[in-house]
Formats: structure tokens, sequence, C-alpha cells
């Protein structure tokens, strides 16, 4: 492909993309007068231990990158003939990441945790569908069998359920997610019949999600009507650990060094505040 086939291929999916004019002309300008960095780009992720290239990049750079690699996603979304609406939906996470480096930095571009979570996007493992994200995965425990250590327990119960290695949907939720029961019931249904009709190989056999919103301790904070409370309701929990550092990321933006420090904006800070021994982490399960 010529750089001007492969340049107007990149505008297309920078205008799917929607980022801010502004910085969607950077990123444009920058690709256009530096045409050896479509090729750089391209082997942003090509390290097979994880080491990419792109965590050495600055933060614009690391965005950048990302964007480059855009083009060739959208083709694979074209080729496996899945709704234009899931392509735009996956990759507004992008967008949403950008944004939220940008309030926390005053700054353009990706931190280095989300250059490396968009490894699971451009290599065609993370889709958006209703509210949430999903990725295809293989069934891992977080304990000495799975990861070499033992930070969660589980009973052998739930190991012959959903053994090692079984397929399964690894859920993420989003900053700001739709997680009305209405919508995240939709949601469920429209995710098992994507992956059925666009993954026919893979028999998945579950959702799962490790996340801080399943923690038990939160029954006793937040109100009964209360959308993470109602989201938790929805998962079989197998798994706890009082490991605070997802929900301290979360809901703060990261540890503080003492109480007087976190953030006091939302409803949700304020209470968590008042009790921190509130917060862990949990595996959840939805078998099907």
């Amino acid at each position: 492909m010529t750089f001007v086939a492969a340049f107007e291929a990149l505008e297309s999916a920078m205008m799917d993309l929607a980022l801010p004019e502004e910085v969607t002309y950077q990123i444009l300008t920058y690709l256009r007068t530096r045409p050896n960095s479509l090729g750089v780009a391209s082997k942003a992720y090509a390290a097979k231990d994880g080491n990419f290239d792109i965590l050495r990049r600055k933060p614009f750079t690391r965005l950048v990158m990302v964007c480059a690699l855009l083009p060739g996603l959208k083709q694979g979304f074209v080729d496996a003939g899945m709704p234009g609406q899931v392509w735009l939906d996956s990759i507004d996470d992008i967008r949403l990441r950008a944004r939220l480096y940008f309030e926390k930095t005053g700054k353009v571009g990706l931190s280095k945790n989300d250059a490396r979570w968009f490894h699971r996007l451009i290599s065609f493992r993370l889709f958006k569908i209703g509210s949430l994200q999903f990725q295809p995965f293989e069934m891992l425990y977080l304990n000495k069998e799975g990861i070499g250590e033992d930070f969660m327990r589980f009973s052998e119960e739930q190991k012959l359920r959903l053994p090692p290695g079984t397929p399964v949907l690894n859920t993420h939720i989003q900053h700001g997610a739709d997680l009305h029961p209405e919508a995240l019931q939709a949601t469920f249904a429209q995710a098992r019949d994507f992956f059925r009709r666009y993954f026919p190989s893979q028999d998945f056999k579950a959702f799962i999600t490790y996340t801080w919103l399943l923690y038990p301790g939160l029954n006793g904070v937040l109100p009964t009507d209360s959308k993470i409370l109602q989201f938790a309701g929805m998962w079989d929990v197998v798994s706890v650990v009082d490991d605070q550092t997802q929900a301290l990321e979360r809901i703060f933006g990261g540890r503080r060094r003492c109480k007087a420090d976190y953030p006091q904006e939302s409803s949700l800070q304020r209470a968590v505040l008042q009790h921190m021994d509130a917060l862990g982490y949990a595996l959840g399960v939805i078998q099907f």
C-alpha cells in the first residue's frame, strides 16, 4: 500500500475515532510529516514478552502510535462482518482514556498503563457491546496454580465447574459505564449473541470479571438502590481478597498519604472515605 493510500485509510479511521479536532490535527500532522512513523507504529506491540516499544515512547507518541494502528484494526472488523456500531463503540475507549489523561495531566497523550491496555484492542481481543467491554479469554485463577502465588483462594468445586483454560468472556467496566439493570441485561444478551456468531469455534462457558465493584464490603456502605450493588448482584462472587489497589485507583485516582488528601467530590468518595475497610477485590462469574 502506498503512503497516500495508507494515510487516507488513517484519516477515515480518525474520523470514526472523533477525537477533539485540534488533537486529530496534531496526530495527522505528526504522521504526515514523518512518513516512517507508520512503519514504526506497526511494531508498537511486536514484542512477545510484553516489553512493548510503545511503552518507551512519550505520552503523545503513544497516542499517535495507537491511532496509526486503527486502519488495520478497522479492516479486521470489516473482514469479520462485524456491526459498525461495535467498531465505533470499541475504539471509543481510546477517546475516553485520552480525555481522562488530559484531565489528569493537562497533556495530550496516553499513560503507559493505557498504552499497555490497548494491546488487547489492537490484537482484536477487546469489544464493546452495549454497556461493557468483553475480552475472549481462557479461565485463569489468581492463585498459586494460576499465577504462581496465593493471591486468591478458590474452592475445588468452583475449579471443577469452570476449569482453568475454559473459554470465557472477561468482562471490563469502563469509567462511566451505564450500570442500569435494564442496560446490563440487554448487554449480556447481545454479548452472548455476538460472540456465538463471530467466534463460533470458541465455546464460551461464562462471563467473568475481576473487579472492586463486587467486593461484599460495599454492601454496608452504599445505599440499597446503588447501581454498583445492583451490578454486583448479577454475579456469583466466588472469591474475594482485601487488596484495595484497584478500588483506590478507580474511586480516588490512587492511594493518598492521609485521609485528608483524598478527594470528596462524589457521594461514592465521601461514603467510602468513612469506611476504607469496605474496599477490596473479587472474582464474579455468570455461568452460561
